[in-house]
């Protein structure tokens, strides 16, 4: 039964994402021994997940991607505080060369002949998607993110763009948008572009189409102040983008597959 120690090890790490040890054991004054018991139970039930090494070791709820990199990369300011790593995929290029190393993660339980190759489409039509709509139009730093990681018996994979949003791409397709929500619905719904008269757009609703066919996967997305959610896992990945992120001045999309 889990003892009330255990219990504020939880809050805390639910309140502040993810916490060292060394945090953990200041805020309840407890010795880092007495902290690492806990620490040890909660990861072998599931409740807690390990990341990094020592002395760098920080912990977080299990079962959820890490997406604390993509939030401070999206989210900052100015475009010179910016560092994407090798999660940032500064052309279109540099982004098709990058999605043939998904293959690693057969090796983690992902279908190599079913379901490999619809993750790097689904992935390559997410990315591509960033550029075509921000064309000419990023706030500052171009390209798009793309952050794959396992997590139990699950495969997260989150891509996002600095942006102009889904609102301002479609408003000169379809100057009836309301507003975010509205927008980033008729991404996924309708065969539209942001770049008309260019016959574009099935590559949302492919990623739709595709995440609905299985009930293991699921797809969150935000835009502006707009969430939507698809498949029967989308829930769960729209719940995560709305704890990180409140407000996206570009978008990011966040899906989530079967491991076997």
């Amino acid at each position: 039964m889990p003892t009330r120690t255990a219990h504020q090890i939880v809050e805390l790490i639910t309140e502040k994402r993810k916490v060292r040890p060394v945090e953990l054991a200041t805020a309840l004054q407890i010795s880092p021994q007495a902290l690492h018991r806990h620490l040890r139970r909660l990861v072998e039930e599931g409740v807690l997940q390990a990341r990094g090494s020592a002395p760098k070791t920080f912990y977080m709820l299990g079962g959820v991607p890490d997406l604390e990199e993509c939030f401070e990369w999206v989210s900052a300011p100015k475009a010179g505080v910016l560092a994407g790593g090798e999660f940032l995929n500064e052309t279109r290029d540099m982004l098709t060369a990058r999605l043939p190393r998904l293959r690693r993660f057969t090796s983690e339980g992902l279908d190599a002949t079913k379901v490999l190759p619809l993750v790097i489409a689904c992935a390559g039509e997410l990315g591509n998607n960033a550029f075509d709509h921000n064309l000419g139009n990023w706030r500052d730093v171009p390209g798009c993110w793309l952050q794959a990681q396992t997590v139990g018996k699950q495969l997260w994979l989150c891509v996002a763009d600095r942006g102009q949003g889904v609102l301002r791409s479609l408003s000169r397709t379809l100057p009836q948008l309301a507003d975010d929500q509205a927008a980033l619905e008729a991404a996924f719904e309708l065969q539209i572009s942001g770049r008309a008269p260019e016959k574009r757009g099935n590559g949302l609703k492919f990623v739709r189409a595709t995440i609905e066919a299985d009930p293991r996967r699921g797809l969150g997305a935000s835009s502006g102040k707009g969430f939507v959610s698809f498949g029967a896992e989308g829930n769960r990945c729209a719940a995560l983008l709305r704890k990180h992120f409140r407000r996206v001045d570009g978008t990011v999309c966040l899906t989530v597959w079967e491991l076997t």
